[in-house]
Protein backbone atom coordinates (compact mmCIF):
# COMPACT_ATOMS: atom_id res chain seq x y z
CA UNK A 1 0.00 0.00 0.00
CA UNK A 2 1.29 3.49 -1.31
CA UNK A 3 4.66 1.78 -2.03
CA UNK A 4 4.78 -0.34 1.05
CA UNK A 5 4.99 -4.42 1.38
CA UNK A 6 1.79 -5.30 3.76
CA UNK A 7 1.18 -8.45 5.09
CA UNK A 8 -1.65 -8.21 6.48
CA UNK A 9 -4.89 -10.15 5.26
CA UNK A 10 -7.86 -7.51 6.73
CA UNK A 11 -6.02 -4.67 5.37
CA UNK A 12 -5.03 -6.32 2.32
CA UNK A 13 -8.81 -7.94 1.80
CA UNK A 14 -10.60 -4.50 2.57
CA UNK A 15 -7.76 -2.64 -0.04
CA UNK A 16 -8.48 -5.33 -3.13
CA UNK A 17 -12.48 -5.20 -2.31
CA UNK A 18 -12.28 -1.52 -2.20
CA UNK A 19 -10.38 -1.51 -5.43
CA UNK A 20 -13.18 -3.17 -7.52
CA UNK A 21 -16.15 -1.58 -5.74
CA UNK A 22 -14.58 1.57 -6.91
CA UNK A 23 -14.49 -0.12 -10.40
CA UNK A 24 -18.25 -1.26 -10.63
CA UNK A 25 -19.73 1.96 -8.63
CA UNK A 26 -17.95 4.15 -11.69
CA UNK A 27 -19.94 2.03 -14.12
CA UNK A 28 -23.11 3.44 -15.09
CA UNK A 29 -26.08 1.60 -15.39
CA UNK A 30 -27.23 -0.10 -18.85
CA UNK A 31 -30.45 0.61 -19.26
CA UNK A 32 -32.10 -1.13 -22.45
CA UNK A 33 -35.31 -0.19 -23.43
CA UNK A 34 -37.34 -2.59 -25.83
CA UNK A 35 -40.56 -0.15 -27.07
CA UNK A 36 -42.42 -1.91 -30.05
CA UNK A 37 -39.83 -4.44 -30.14
CA UNK A 38 -41.07 -7.42 -31.92
CA UNK A 39 -39.31 -11.17 -31.16
CA UNK A 40 -40.11 -13.74 -33.07
CA UNK A 41 -41.74 -16.93 -31.64
CA UNK A 42 -41.67 -20.51 -31.81
CA UNK A 43 -44.29 -23.36 -32.89
CA UNK A 44 -45.78 -25.51 -30.43
CA UNK A 45 -43.75 -28.47 -33.46
CA UNK A 46 -40.89 -26.38 -33.35
CA UNK A 47 -40.80 -26.05 -29.42
CA UNK A 48 -40.85 -30.26 -29.34
CA UNK A 49 -38.44 -30.33 -31.91
CA UNK A 50 -36.22 -28.28 -29.43
CA UNK A 51 -36.88 -30.30 -26.46
CA UNK A 52 -36.76 -33.44 -27.61
CA UNK A 53 -33.83 -36.11 -27.04
CA UNK A 54 -31.51 -36.41 -30.17
CA UNK A 55 -32.13 -39.82 -32.01
CA UNK A 56 -29.58 -42.20 -32.05
CA UNK A 57 -29.41 -41.39 -36.29
CA UNK A 58 -29.19 -37.53 -35.40
CA UNK A 59 -26.10 -38.43 -33.54
CA UNK A 60 -24.50 -41.05 -35.96
CA UNK A 61 -25.19 -38.33 -38.67
CA UNK A 62 -23.96 -35.12 -36.59
CA UNK A 63 -20.76 -36.97 -36.07
CA UNK A 64 -19.87 -38.37 -39.22
CA UNK A 65 -20.99 -35.17 -41.44
CA UNK A 66 -18.23 -32.91 -39.29
CA UNK A 67 -15.33 -32.21 -40.53
CA UNK A 68 -12.58 -34.56 -39.09
CA UNK A 69 -10.16 -32.41 -37.85
CA UNK A 70 -12.74 -30.53 -35.77
CA UNK A 71 -12.64 -31.52 -31.76
CA UNK A 72 -15.80 -31.04 -30.03
CA UNK A 73 -14.09 -30.53 -26.53
CA UNK A 74 -11.25 -30.16 -24.91
CA UNK A 75 -10.41 -34.06 -24.63
CA UNK A 76 -8.54 -33.47 -27.57
CA UNK A 77 -10.44 -36.09 -29.50
CA UNK A 78 -11.47 -35.13 -33.17
CA UNK A 79 -14.78 -35.49 -34.78
CA UNK A 80 -12.57 -37.85 -37.07
CA UNK A 81 -11.66 -40.44 -34.22
CA UNK A 82 -15.12 -40.34 -33.14
CA UNK A 83 -16.46 -41.27 -36.79
CA UNK A 84 -13.90 -43.91 -37.18
CA UNK A 85 -14.48 -45.50 -33.50
CA UNK A 86 -18.58 -44.92 -34.02
CA UNK A 87 -18.17 -47.08 -38.07
CA UNK A 88 -16.18 -49.69 -36.15
CA UNK A 89 -18.89 -50.25 -33.25
CA UNK A 90 -21.82 -50.25 -36.15
CA UNK A 91 -20.27 -52.34 -38.61
CA UNK A 92 -18.93 -54.75 -36.08
CA UNK A 93 -22.45 -55.30 -34.83
CA UNK A 94 -23.74 -56.50 -37.79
Amino acid sequence: MDGLWCDNKEVVKDKVRNFFKSWFDRVEGVSVILDNAAFSSVSGEENRMLVEAFSEEEVKCAVWSYESSKSPGPDGFNFGFLGDFKRECYEGSE
